[in-house]
């Protein structure tokens, strides 16, 4: 009852696929739900998937990585978003920052850094330290956002910076990893004046200030990071100064596109719940799937999960061929959330009051997409930049 769109692609990528499918079905779907009861993140997931090769996959070869395309990147990460879409997000953040030092690291940051993110010798976990209680939504939009500035500072120093500032809703925060920490260099010069640091969790002046508790994506950590006086090198620079935002929105790109394709899974994972369920449900001596209303439901699903799917390869292909792909990552974004959010809503409307009970994850499910929506500003914020892309003529 799944839905295949294997057709077509590379070898690769099927192989990629085939390794994420196997995994999500052994190990993210049963522990993902039992964190969701519990509330206890289950590190040893993650670095299971660093052992398998699942984590940052397009680092180079010559890093430890496999090199794969963004094509084979949203391919996994759909079968890891079926798995759990809380593990899927926080897999996911490995590709992020090893895309930012894969592209704009000195030759020293590529080698002490990917082929660690890619998990060899111990996965090193990863995080983009970019939101601040006072700056979210707003740097994810180029025309606005650069008008705005972060909280965050890195003065000069001698032979360094010192970093001063607060991050929330940081992907796994308090983890032993690496933090890519956007902080302003030039006081005077808005976003244009903020740069990217690599920065240990662990560092002096890094304090941890606890777990957020969020309703959904209980499989994943997501906190509050203060720095006080965190002192570092020049050599923890990425790329230049002033150049901290631009890299950041770039990464993001990607990082939109994967939260899309992770999404889809866990749709498809309510689509294919709800097939099943309606088979075997029985109502007026008949299972509910004849049923008009049942049936188009699972219609208008089906119809969105395949629409927000090609919104996510056209998106990847627009990545791997070099083009902008700040529409097509957007318009997948937002219509991945979207589909979704329907599907789950109906997928709970197609198990009635069981829909609404931990007898089945559907609750779970349709929790974790509502928390998903609010990353990268949210589905408001996609929109406002596929408007101005039709304003400046896209």
């Amino acid at each position: 009852m799944a839905l295949d769109f294997s057709q077509g692609l590379p070898e690769d990528v099927l192989a990629l696929q085939g390794v994420a499918r196997d995994f999500a079905l052994s190990r993210l779907r049963e522990r993902g739900q039992a964190a969701d009861r519990t509330g206890e993140v289950p590190w040893d997931v993650l670095r299971e998937a660093g052992e398998l090769g699942l984590c940052a996959p397009g680092v180079p070869e010559e890093y430890g990585g496999a090199g794969v395309s963004a094509l084979a990147q949203v391919v996994m990460m759909e079968e890891l978003g079926w798995g759990n879409l809380g593990l899927a997000v926080a897999i996911g953040s490995q590709s992020l920052a090893a895309a930012a030092v894969s592209r704009h690291g000195s030759l020293e940051q590529k080698r002490a850094y990917l082929p660690r993110l890619a998990g060899e010798g111990g996965l090193l976990l990863a995080s983009l330290a970019v939101t601040e209680p006072e700056a979210g939504s707003e740097l994810e939009m180029a025309s606005r956002g650069e008008h705005q500035r972060v909280r965050s500072e890195a003065r000069r120093t001698d032979g360094g910076y010192r970093i001063d500032g607060r991050k929330r809703f940081i992907v796994n925060a308090g983890a032993d990893g690496i933090l890519l920490v956007l902080a302003q260099t030039d006081a005077d010069a808005g976003l244009r004046g903020a740069s990217l640091f690599l920065v240990h969790q662990k560092a002096a002046g890094v304090q941890f200030l606890g777990r957020t508790e969020t309703s959904g994506l209980r499989s994943l950590q997501i906190g509050t990071l203060d720095f006080q006086g965190c002192a570092v090198g020049a050599g923890d620079l990425l790329g230049g100064e002033g150049q901290g935002f631009q890299i950041a929105r770039e990464v993001l790109q990607l990082g939109r596109v994967l939260t899309a394709a992770a999404e889809v899974g866990t749709a498809r994972a309510a689509y294919e719940a709800s097939i099943a369920y309606a088979r075997d449900r029985r109502t007026m001596g008949r299972p509910i799937i004849e049923h008009q209303q049942v049936a188009g439901m699972l219609a208008r699903m089906r119809t969105g999960i395949d629409a927000a799917r090609l919104l996510v390869l056209r998106a990847a292909g627009d990545i791997d061929a070099g083009r902008d792909a700040l529409l097509s990552t957007s318009e997948a974004n937002f219509q991945s959330g979207d589909a979704a959010v329907t599907a789950l809503r109906n997928a709970v409307q197609t198990f009635g009051g069981y829909g609404y009970t931990e007898e089945f994850p559907v609750e779970m499910w349709l929790r974790d997409v509502l928390g998903s929506r609010v990353a990268y500003g949210g589905g408001d914020v996609q929109l406002l930049e596929v408007a101005e892309a039709i304003a400046r003529g896209a």
